[in-house]
């Protein structure tokens, strides 16, 4: 399945709860974390099943970062939003991506 695909199902089955709110109705055998979790829970479902690892961080505001996960080799990346209380949400997936010149 391609990452665009994957990333669609990714965010729409499971965008049920709002930001902070748990998800529900997953079952311990579905190996995808919830839109919203742990940060660290984000970081290695990105290293280990797309190969990706942070290549940019920004502030947002005092509570909150956007992280950008990036797989140099096969150009699938993830957004995140991170906040100071260690949680992370899911804000955009795809593939594709290329470094920018100049940036």
């Amino acid at each position: 399945m391609c990452r665009t695909l994957a990333s669609i199902v990714f965010a729409v089955a499971l965008a049920g709860p709002a930001w902070g709110e748990e998800a529900t109705g997953r079952t311990e055998a579905d190996p995808r974390p919830p839109v919203c979790a742990a940060y660290q829970t984000h970081a290695r479902y990105l290293a280990e099943r797309y190969g990706e690892s942070p290549t940019f961080t920004g502030a947002v505001d005092d509570t909150v970062l956007l992280q950008v996960f990036v797989n140099r080799t096969t150009g699938t990346w993830t957004t995140l939003l991170v906040r100071t209380d260690g949680t992370s949400c899911v804000t955009g997936a795809g593939e594709n991506g290329r470094p920018e010149a100049g940036i």
